[in-house]
C-alpha cells in the first residue's frame, strides 16, 4: 500500500511536502540572527560587525561536529526507508552520545577568546565586543549540538514540523528577550551585545527542551526505541564518524574560509565595509537557509528511496528539489538586485551611540554605497548555490560524503581566500567587492561541479545499510535476495528484520 502510494505521488508533491516545514525551520533559525542582527545595528556598526565575527569564528570548531552529525538524517532515513524503525532511534542516540562528546572538546575554547581575535588588529572597541560574544557562543554548544543531531532525526522520519515548532517557540523566546536585554526593558539594564548573546542562549535552551519532550514521547518511544539509549553500540557511533567526518570537515572548511574572508580581507578595509559585508551575509542568509531544508529533505528523500532500493525515485526527487530551490533563490536574486540600497539601508540606523548626527550620516551612505555593490554579486550567484545546496544534499542522502568535502576545501580556499588575497594584492581599487567577486566565482564553481557529480551517478555504488551483500534464503523451491528492494513496506517495526550492522562508504 505505501509503496503503491509513493509510486504515484509526484517528486514535486514529495519534496514540497517534506521541504516546507524543513525551509521555514531553517528560515526561522536565521531569522533570529538576522533580527539580532537588525536590533544590534541600533547599538552600532562596531556591534554589528563584532557579533557578525564573533559568531562565524565561535561556529568553526561547532562546524565541523554539526556537519558531520548530519548524516544522522541519513542513517535515520535509510533505516526508515527499509523499515528499520528501531535503528532509527539508535542512530539519533549515538548522533547525541557524540554531540555532547565534543560540546565538551568544543566549549573550553572560550578561554582563547581574547587571543584568536587580537591577531586581526582590529579596533579596541570592536575587539572587546567580539570576544565576549564569542565566549557565549562557544559555551553554547552544549545546547546546540543536542538539538541539531534530534533536527536531523525527525528529518529522517519525515517528521519536519516537530522542528518547525520548536524552531518558532525559540525565536518568539529570542525577540522578547533581546528586546528585553539589548536596550534595557523591564528593570533589566542595556547589555548591549552581551544581552543579544544571552537572548540566542535562553531561545536555544527551549527549542532543545521541546525537541528532548517529543523525542521521548510515547508513540515515539513504541516505535522508534527512543527510550533505550543503552542498546547504542559502538559500531552505530563509528558509522557516524566514519560517513560523517568528510561532510563536517566540509562544513568546518565553508566556514573557516569564509571567517577569514570577512576578518582578514573585508576587515582590512575598515569598519564600513565589514558592517556592508555583515549585512550581505545576514540576507544570503535568508536565501540559502530556505534552500538549505530543501537540502535536508532531498538528504531524507533519497536516504529513504534508497533504503527501498529504489534509486530511480531518488534522482527523480532531486531534480524536483532543485527546481524548487531555485525559484526560491531566483526570487532572492532578483529582490538582492533590485533593492539593494533599500535592503542595506534597513540596517543602517542614521543616529547610533557612540558616533555624532554628522558621522553617523556619513557612515551610513558608505555602508549603503558599498553594500550595493556587494549585492550585485549576491544576486548573480543565487541559482547557482541553489544547485549546489541540493545536490549535496543528495549526495549526502547517498553516503557519498568525501568526494564533495575534497572539491569544496579546493575551491573555497583557492577561490574564496586565495583569489579573495589576489584582488586585495593587485586589484585594491575595487577595495572590499574584489573578494566578492572570487567568493562569488567559487559558489557557481561549487554548484556545476556538484551537479556533475550527481549526475554521473557515482552514488549508486554506495551501500551504508550493507545489504549490497545478498543473503539468499529459500523460498519454497527457489532463492530469493533478502535486502531493501525486497523488502514489503512494514508498518510494525516488531515485524521488521534486522541486518547485520555492516557498511560500506563506497569512497
Amino acid at each position: 500500500m505505501n509503496s503503491h502510494r509513493d509510486a504515484q505521488t509526484s517528486p514535486i508533491v514529495e519534496v514540497l511536502r517534506l521541504s516546507w516545514p524543513a525551509s521555514l525551520a531553517m528560515l526561522n533559525s536565521t531569522v533570529i540572527k538576522f533580527i539580532d542582527g537588525l536590533m544590534v545595528s541600533y547599538v552600532s556598526p562596531a556591534a554589528l560587525g563584532a557579533q557578525f565575527l564573533g559568531g562565524m569564528f565561535a561556529f568553526i570548531p561547532e562546524s565541523f561536529a554539526m556537519g558531520m552529525l548530519t548524516v544522522v538524517n541519513t542513517f535515520v532515513a535509510q533505516n526508515f526507508g527499509a523499515g528499520r524503525f528501531r535503528q532509527t532511534g539508535l542512530y539519533a542516540w549515538a548522533g547525541l552520545l557524540a554531540a555532547l562528546a565534543f560540546a565538551v572538546v568544543i566549549a573550553p575554547a572560550a578561554l582563547a577568546a581574547g587571543p584568536i581575535f587580537s591577531v586581526f588588529g582590529h579596533p579596541a572597541d570592536v575587539l572587546a565586543l567580539e570576544t565576549t560574544y564569542f565566549r557565549y557562543m562557544a559555551v553554547s554548544v552544549l545546547l546546540t549540538l543536542p538539538a541539531r543531531v534530534l533536527e536531523q532525526f525527525f528529518f529522517g522520519i519525515h517528521r519536519p514540523r516537530i522542528v518547525l515548532v520548536g524552531s518558532i517557540l525559540a525565536s518568539v523566546v529570542n525577540v522578547g528577550a533581546n528586546y528585553v536585554l539589548i536596550f534595557g526593558h523591564l528593570g533589566f539594564p542595556a547589555m548591549g551585545l552581551e544581552g543579544a548573546a544571552i537572548g540566542s542562549v535562553l531561545a536555544w535552551s527551549l527549542q532543545l527542551l521541546v525537541l528532548v519532550c517529543v523525542f521521548l514521547s510515547g508513540p515515539l518511544r513504541r516505535q522508534f526505541a527512543t527510550h533505550l539509549p543503552g542498546a547504542v553500540r559502538p559500531s552505530h557511533v563509528w558509522q557516524l564518524l566514519r560517513i560523517g567526518w568528510p561532510a563536517g570537515l566540509q562544513l568546518c572548511n565553508d566556514i573557516s574560509s569564509w571567517s577569514l574572508f570577512a576578518a582578514w580581507l573585508v576587515g582590512r578595509f575598515g569598519t564600513a565595509h565589514l558592517a556592508a559585508t555583515t549585512i550581505a551575509m545576514r540576507y544570503t542568509g535568508l536565501s540559502f537557509m530556505p534552500a538549505v531544508g530543501i537540502g535536508v529533505a532531498t538528504t531524507a528523500l533519497v536516504g529513504r528511496s534508497i533504503g527501498k532500493g529504489r534509486p530511480d525515485a531518488a534522482r527523480r526527487q532531486t531534480h524536483a528539489a532543485i527546481l524548487t530551490a531555485m525559484v526560491y533563490m531566483g526570487l532572492c536574486a532578483a529582490a538582492f538586485g533590485l533593492l539593494r540600497h533599500e535592503m542595506v539601508s534597513l540596517f543602517v540606523p542614521l543616529t547610533v551611540s557612540d558616533l555624532s548626527a554628522d558621522q553617523a550620516r556619513e557612515m551610513a551612505d558608505q555602508i549603503v554605497q558599498i553594500g550595493g555593490a556587494i549585492m550585485i554579486w549576491v544576486a548573480i550567484f543565487q541559482l547557482f548555490d541553489a544547485v549546489g545546496i541540493v545536490y549535496i544534499g543528495a549526495l549526502r542522502g547517498a553516503g557519498d560524503t568525501f568526494w564533495p568535502m575534497v572539491v569544496s576545501i579546493a575551491l573555497s580556499w583557492g577561490l574564496v581566500v586565495g583569489g579573495g588575497a589576489v584582488m586585495v594584492h593587485f586589484l585594491p581599487q575595487f577595495t572590499s567587492v574584489g573578494p566578492w567577486i572570487t567568493a562569488s566565482l567559487y559558489v557557481i564553481a561549487l554548484g556545476v561541479v556538484m551537479a556533475a557529480r550527481f549526475e554521473s551517478g557515482a552514488w549508486r555504488h554506495i551501500d551504508l545499510l550493507g545489504w549490497r551483500e545478498v543473503v539468499p534464503v529459500l523460498v519454497g523451491k527457489q532463492i530469493a535476495p533478502i535486502g531493501p528492494a525486497a523488502m514489503p513496506a512494514v508498518a510494525d517495526p516488531q515485524q521488521t528484520s534486522t541486518p547485520p550492522d555492516q557498511g560500506n562508504s563506497g569512497q
